[in-house]
């Protein structure tokens, strides 16, 4: 039930989501997805409250609106961690307190800033889940700490979570996944371009760079490259 790059689509009626006049369709198009599934990752899935410390995993089209959550919520603080120097200007830009290239570069700064009792939630927004570092976002948070799971995994990923189990029990830690930030599109896309509305969400600055149609490509491999938060295609 996808009309993915086409002009027209015939779609069914539970499938659209009024837009109200006022709002360019440009940037509206964000909150298909990226959008609610980042900030619903924070606000619901990872349930952030006021004075929280929250690490966002992966700065991109979802990472970026988890800060944006985050920050909405009340966090005191946000770590953004990406490799991309400039994914993490950006998320300084979305409400990030602090930033990281790795995981293993943001241990010592959380036991700085929180000293010692790390991060109350920990948001994985990658793109492309690894098992294999699930142990370092474990150890990113804190007693009674949450992990939330976003970014999609590889469907045969065979290695399996390199978590420490005793941790998991002993601490008391959370693992939790968030399909579409665990959010409801009829309540959620209405109630974000509101926040758009008023100031509150950025959807300006998430768009890095539109393209038409036929740079497509171009968009993937910026993508790729770590060159945007968002790519928007405009059709002429």
């Amino acid at each position: 039930m996808l009309g993915t790059f086409a002009h027209h689509t015939v779609v069914n009626e539970a499938s659209c989501i009024k837009i109200e006049k006022d709002v360019p369709l440009d940037k509206a198009c964000l909150l298909g997805c990226g959008v609610v599934t980042g900030w619903g990752s924070a606000v619901y899935a990872a349930d952030v409250s006021p004075g929280d410390t929250v690490v966002v995993v992966g700065i991109g089209g979802i990472g970026a609106n988890a800060v944006q959550g985050a920050k909405l919520a009340g966090a005191k603080r946000v770590v953004a961690i990406d490799p991309v120097e400039f994914k993490r200007e950006k998320a300084m830009e979305f409400g990030a307190t602090h930033t990281a290239a790795s995981m293993a570069e943001a241990l010592p700064l959380l036991q700085d800033i929180t000293w010692g009792t790390m991060a109350n939630k920990v948001i994985m927004t990658m793109g492309v889940g690894d098992g294999q570092v699930m142990g370092e976002a474990l150890a990113l948070a804190a007693k009674r700490g949450r992990v939330v799971v976003t970014n999609i995994h590889p469907a045969f990923e065979t290695g399996g979570a390199n978590i420490s189990l005793l941790d998991l029990t002993l601490m008391e830690k959370q693992v939790v996944g968030s399909l579409f930030g665990s959010g409801n599109p009829r309540a959620d896309i209405p109630k974000l371009l509101g926040l758009y509305r008023e100031g509150q969400l950025d959807l300006d600055g998430l768009v890095t760079k539109t393209y038409p149609l036929e740079g497509i490509n171009e968009g993937y491999k910026d993508m790729r490259d770590g060159k945007n938060i968002r790519g928007v295609l405009v059709y002429e």
